[in-house]
């Protein structure tokens, strides 16, 4: 395979550009930076498959040392801290170092050769960084050749790029070889390789938060099953691509929406109305689906009868296909540099001289004039750009140019595609390209037979994959509703609720540079009114019964886990063409809470609630409530922590927890089963919180958005304010492969529903290369919505200090409590967490039969007893089932025993409300009576 491409990286940022390579076959590239340098590395993805894969190469796998083979330029041109935080970083996302070469020199050639061990073969990934770089994008020229090892190409990297370089032009020409010109409805009918490509524009979201979407140009390779994108038809730089075989694709059917995750970045982009959403969708179903067909063989899960080593016959047709290949992609690279200077009605907008008129022949038979979107008409003919100065032009080496290139002939001589008079130029073109269109469709026509061929006898038929249709899921161990038959579409389809408004609908035009204004979420939105949000906000209890009690000493760790948890993706493999709404996670994905006492870790800090209660000044109570809102954030800091789930409560599972130290009591029940909702209160002498949280995620391919719907609400005692905010949307990232962290993103409002003040925390976005983002700033302001002097500052995994018109005041009111002994071997708990499944002296022979802490599976995966947490949790969700089946039959429905319902009529929100009195959780607990209470833990 040979390719020969123009790159682009943005500032502050890096390129990655994929190559699948078989085992025993040979890497080689030539590297000219323009102008400026950039940094440069080699890299392997985890998987031995094109399809991700959680599980990284095993310690058998040969691992090549990032410093060896280094030149020595290049390894003392970067700096060590830039290297290993590079390199780091992508290690951290999956990928394995092959090669760090570093710093590639600006209009200076650098070649270099990777030969792929035996077993190694995959897709190998070469990355350009340009992270250092604050402001300046870079460019430059890539020639990239894959054969066998051993074998010598004719044609070596760096004498392509030497023949590219133009003797009397400094303008680059170099086009991409996959690109098409026109928007996606017109390349549809297309007659110039209409079934290999399919390009136009999308808006695609950019890169810095707030800064709205922009049009930019797509081209969509169904040969390579590629994804590429550029700033606009006219450019000939690349500015991304991805493999469909390495991505995780999404569709919105509702927002005309299209997610694309690599794993090493994510485009998220928009059709600008639905015919050109459905073609899209289509083409990428379309790509998808090749790729299935062409891509190396799946793992073992999801094949029958996979060879471990290929045979001879093997080896002979991939290679040929790949002489094929490469034959295709010249040849698709002449008739696009040649074609369009055929075609009379794209050559000159001026009055034509006589000369010029000798150019605008008719068009071959191959390209009808009337149906050439691949051209754009806009643009300068491909021969007037060029400068007509002295061929022996000397100077500074310019830039490369792809009006030098050898267009491929029969005999596998080049002719140049320069021409020096316009008759015999144009005799020239139109005789190249009727040969080159011959042999384009000669073969094409030898490759899909050989790809059909071949696929016949490697992949006898096998399972049916899984449809992957809605990947939006309420957090349940029943882990999703399996999908309704039909035809399985490779795509994801994101299912938006039915209650969710048109974000898109009356979407003004975007701009091509001009970002979205209605990007973002409006800050004008009005607090409720006090007095109609009165029955939503918690009652202050006539006691705060059993509290005071004597202090107690509480445990500072748990058992660290025995085995690792099992991967999301292989657990799809394994239940491939399984009703997945039947099959339950195994309990090695949990750690050994429930939801509710997740739940509960939200009253860690609850000492900043009675700061708030003790400060006298209304927006500086404000501050305090807002630290409490995002501290609830910081029990996510360890990243060991985002590797499991807490247990999903049983239906009308409880848990208490009363502090004797912090002076409050709380209670938390599971009201609602599918969608899950809790419901919880807490209560202190100084105030009382709620919430009926009803948690759900969105899966966009390899990372889960985690939303919880459900506003907290509290209410200071001693001045009657009513403080509501709705928790912020959190991600988990790298859900298929690499470090798996969480992170909070957008905004965090915190409205005092007394007074019309409110806060607005914003999460700052993390970079490429940055990792997890930790900084968060907040700014306030009044009922009119002007500003007011004092903020806070800081990070959400560690502290935040209060500022004034923005400037730091070195007061701190807010910082983290501590973690576990060894955190990362014992799930990642802070102390706090880990004393929340204890039995202490206060709940000894006082809890309710569904309390948690007395749930029989949860309490041997704490104990270590895998087997038997394990043979539990399928019992208890069996009882489970057949409860529900017995209240279905009975035509019955399930009540809370503690919680009553309440409407919110202003929104829709639905409200769980504590009973109060004598059937309340809390006078039930004093008596030590807990009637009408289901035994849920029983099978």
């Amino acid at each position: 395979m040979a390719a020969m491409e123009e790159l682009e990286i943005h500032s502050k940022s890096y390129f990655v550009r994929w190559i699948n390579v078989s085992a025993n076959h040979t890497i080689s590239w030539s590297i000219q930076p323009h102008k400026k340098s950039v940094n440069f590395g080699l890299f392997k993805h985890p998987g031995q498959s094109t399809q991700l894969s959680s599980h990284l190469p095993s310690s058998e796998s040969q691992s090549t040392d990032s410093n060896e083979n280094l030149p020595a330029t290049a390894a003392n041109s970067g700096s060590r801290n830039q290297q290993s935080n590079v390199v780091e970083k992508l290690n951290g996302i999956g990928l394995k170092t092959i090669k760090w070469i570093g710093k590639c020199e600006a209009n200076t050639v650098l070649q270099g050769t990777y030969d792929v061990p035996a077993n190694e073969g995959g897709n190998y990934a070469l990355v350009f960084d340009n992270t250092f770089s604050k402001q300046v994008s870079k460019t430059l020229t890539l020639v990239l050749l894959t054969y066998p090892t051993g074998f010598q190409p004719h044609v070596s990297a760096a004498s392509s790029i030497a023949r590219s370089q133009p003797s009397g032009s400094s303008e680059s020409l170099t086009q991409p070889r996959t690109r098409r010109r026109g928007n996606s409805r017109s390349t549809l009918n297309a007659q110039l390789s209409d079934s290999s490509v399919h390009s136009g524009q999308l808006q695609k979201r950019r890169r810095k938060r707030g800064q709205g979407w922009a049009r930019r140009f797509f081209s969509l390779d169904f040969t390579s099953s590629t994804l590429s994108y550029y700033h606009d038809p006219n450019s000939s730089a690349l500015r991304g691509a991805i493999p469909l075989s390495l991505a995780a694709v999404a569709t919105n059917e509702k927002s005309r929406e299209i997610s694309i995750d690599s794993g090493t970045e994510i485009w998220h982009l928009r059709a600008s109305n639905e015919q050109d959403f459905v073609a899209w969708k289509r083409a990428l179903e379309k790509a998808s689906s090749k790729d299935d067909g062409l891509a190396a063989p799946r793992p073992p899960e999801l094949r029958l009868s996979v060879p471990s080593t290929p045979s001879p016959a093997e080896e002979h047709e991939w290679t040929r296909v790949e002489r094929l290949v490469s034959k295709v992609s010249g040849s698709r690279d002449a008739v696009r540099r040649l074609a369009k200077d055929t075609d009379p009605k794209y050559l000159a907008s001026p009055p034509p001289s006589a000369s010029e008129q000798t150019r605008a022949r008719s068009p071959s038979p191959h390209l009808p004039a009337n149906d050439s979107p691949g051209i754009d008409p806009k643009r300068p003919p491909f021969w007037r750009r060029k400068t007509s100065g002295n061929s022996n032009h000397s100077g500074k080496q310019a830039n490369p140019s792809s009006s030098q290139l050898v267009v491929p002939t029969k005999n596998g001589t080049g002719k140049p595609a320069s021409v020096h008079s316009h008759a015999d130029g144009m005799d020239a073109i139109h005789d190249n390209l009727m040969a080159v269109l011959r042999d384009l469709d000669n073969a094409v026509s030898e490759f899909s037979t050989l790809i059909a061929e071949s696929k016949q006898r490697r992949y006898p038929p096998g399972p049916a994959m899984a449809s992957r249709k809605s990947m939006e899921s309420d957090i349940s161990q029943e882990f999703f509703d399996a999908t309704d038959g039909g035809a399985a579409s490779p795509l994801l389809t994101i299912q938006d609720s039915e209650d969710e408004g048109d974000t898109v609908g009356g979407a003004a035009e975007v701009e091509d540079d001009a970002p979205s204004d209605s990007d973002g979420e409006s800050e004008s939105k009005a607090p409720h009114d006090s007095s109609s949000a009165s029955p939503l906000f918690p009652a202050r209890p006539k006691s705060l019964s059993p509290l005071p009690l004597d202090t107690i000493r509480r445990r500072q760790n748990i058992l660290a886990p025995t085995v690792m948890p099992p991967s999301l993706i292989g657990f799809l493999r394994k239940n491939v063409g399984k009703d997945l709404s039947q099959i339950s996670m195994p309990v090695s994905a949990n750690e050994p809470l429930s939801l509710l006492q997740r739940a509960a870790e939200i009253m860690e800090y609850s000492s900043l609630l009675d700061q708030a209660a003790q400060i006298s000044d209304s927006v500086e109570r404000l501050m305090y409530v807002t630290a409490f809102a995002v501290s609830s954030l910081s029990s996510n800091r360890v990243r060991e922590r985002a590797i499991r789930k807490p247990f999903n409560p049983m239906l009308g599972e409880t848990y208490e927890l009363v502090r004797e130290d912090c002076g409050f009591r709380f209670i938390a029940e599971k009201v609602s089963h599918r969608p899950v909702q809790l419901a919880y209160q807490a209560d202190s002498k100084e105030w009382s919180l709620a919430q009926s949280p009803k948690p759900s995620q969105k899966f966009w391919g390899k990372s889960a958005e985690i939303i919880t719907e459900g506003r907290v609400r509290i209410i200071l005692h001693a001045t009657g304010e009513r403080f509501s905010w709705t928790p912020a949307t959190s991600f988990l990232r790298n859900i298929i492969a690499g470090e798996k962290y969480v992170e909070p993103v957008g905004e965090l409002t915190i409205y005092n529903e007394s007074t019309g003040q409110r806060t607005i925390s914003t999460f700052k976005a993390g970079g490429m290369f940055s990792g997890r983002s930790e900084e968060v700033s907040t700014r306030a302001v009044d009922s009119n919505n002007k500003p007011l002097s004092l903020g806070l500052s800081g990070t959400w995994p560690s502290s935040l200090s209060l500022t004034n018109d923005g400037s730091p005041t070195g007061k701190p009111i807010w910082t983290v409590g501590n973690l576990v002994p060894s955190a990362p071997k014992h799930y990642g708990l802070t102390s706090f967490a880990a004393t929340l499944n204890e039995i202490t002296s206060i709940e000894d022979s006082h809890l309710p039969p569904t309390d948690s802490r007395l749930r029989p599976d949860q309490r041997a995966l704490e104990d270590g007893d895998l087997d038997r947490a394990e043979e539990v949790k399928v019992q208890l969700e069996e009882g489970q089932r057949a409860r529900r089946r017995d209240m279905e039959a009975s035509g019955e429905s399930w009540t809370p025993r503690w919680f009553t319902r309440v409407s919110d009529d202003s929104d829709g929100e639905t409200v769980w409300r504590l009973k109060g009195g004598k059937d309340g959780y809390w006078d039930e607990r004093a008596r030590g009576t807990w009637s009408d209470v289901v035994p849920v833990f029983e099978d």
